[in-house]
């Protein structure tokens, strides 16, 4: 999911409720689209929330799209 409406590819409208962040606050769930590089790389459903301040992209979201994540003890990769 992400707040940044910016970076999602065809985004669609979608009545998606809300979702709580961490007891602090609620964001509306407004839309869903891709995000990436398009005809190059991209992670399919992910939810536009208003007012997220992150981007939060599962390590599944990566890997159900054919990405391989590795970890190291001071960075990742995704490849």
């Amino acid at each position: 999911m992400t707040g940044k409406r910016s970076t999602l590819l065809d985004l669609r409208p979608i009545k998606g409720g809300t979702i709580s962040f961490g007891g602090i606050g609620k964001g509306k769930i407004t839309g869903i689209g891709k995000i990436g590089i398009p005809s190059i790389a991209s992670i399919d459903n992910v939810v536009y929330v208003e007012g997220l301040k992150y981007n939060l992209l599962s390590i599944g979201q990566f890997c159900n799209s054919g990405y391989i994540v590795s970890f190291k003890k001071d960075k990742y990769v995704v490849r």
